[in-house]
């Protein structure tokens, strides 16, 4: 920064060397970007993908602990009723 606010104009060699460097800036984002979407393109879609299955199982896993849970109260409901007789 102090070369580009010399008085008598920054030196050639200083310009270039600040261009270059600003160029492999450049040159290292795009090639992350480029990553990035090659790496967006290659996703598999949201249909495609074991997601819904899982969720599905684990539904009929919550609905059959609650079916168990609702059987046991029944079942000691009983057993209350049967020793009360």
């Amino acid at each position: 920064m102090e070369e580009l606010g010399n008085s008598q104009g920054p030196r050639g060699e200083a310009v270039v060397a600040h261009c270059r460097e600003f160029m492999l800036y450049m040159k290292e984002i795009q090639t992350t970007l480029r990553e990035e979407i090659k790496s967006a393109c290659e996703y598999r879609p949201f249909e495609m993908c074991d997601y819904s299955a899982r969720i599905a199982n684990e539904i009929c896993c919550k609905k059959l602990e609650y079916v168990i849970e609702k059987m046991d109260a029944m079942q000691l409901n009983i057993e209350h009723s049967t020793n009360e007789v």
